[in-house]
């Protein structure tokens, strides 16, 4: 990539189901990178939301069975060398039928590429920082100190199809938080395409 090169990529689905079960989710992500000569950036976003229809005494109600937010950004300072980078690091998840009200980290370290070509593409980042839960069964906060580790592999079969796989987590002496996404992602025609993850 080179300076000023942006690259977004959006997804959208919508699936309804009707039978013995009736069914809707709507899902939306959205990834955002940017590279300067100095430094660059990655903006996602991710949103899903769920609706199951069910009977209750005898009558058929609409209920929404999952609603999902998350957003996250980083942020790179280049070097010289522009494979070698410090970054600052934020996400913030809002999902309602879990266990909290929110989850939120800030952190911050040392990311670079191991190598970065035509066709395949691996960096990984390793850093500290600050994570911030409040529960939903009593309002408590759970935070602190965590270290937070994260890879991405890319790897381009063709013009038309590519691979990537993206691993993270964040520890610390109470719990553990892991997130992997593993996608296939073909063009279609244009601007149009399709991905399976």
């Amino acid at each position: 990539a080179g300076d000023d090169d942006m690259s977004m990529v959006g997804e959208f689905g919508y699936l309804l189901a009707n039978g013995n079960t009736n069914t809707s989710s709507i899902t939306a992500k959205l990834n955002t990178t940017q590279e300067f000569s100095t430094w660059g950036y990655q903006v996602i976003g991710n949103a899903l939301y769920k609706q199951n229809q069910q009977e209750i005494d005898g009558e058929k109600s609409t209920v929404p069975s999952a609603q999902k937010l998350f957003i996250s950004t980083q942020f790179d300072q280049k070097f010289a060398d522009t494979d070698n980078r410090i970054f600052v690091y934020g996400e913030y998840e809002n999902n309602r039928f879990s266990g909290f009200h929110y989850q939120a980290t800030l952190a911050a370290g040392w990311t670079a590429k191991l190598w970065n070509n035509k066709k395949s593409e691996f960096k990984y980042s390793l850093g500290t920082g600050y994570a911030i839960s409040e529960r939903k069964s009593d309002s408590r906060y759970d935070k602190g100190l965590i270290l937070r580790a994260a890879m991405e592999y890319k790897r381009q079969f063709s013009d038309y199809a590519s691979f990537r796989q993206l691993l993270s987590t964040e520890t610390d002496q109470s719990f553990t938080k892991a997130k992997s996404e593993t996608s296939i992602s073909t063009r279609l025609t244009g601007d149009l395409g399709m991905k399976f993850s």
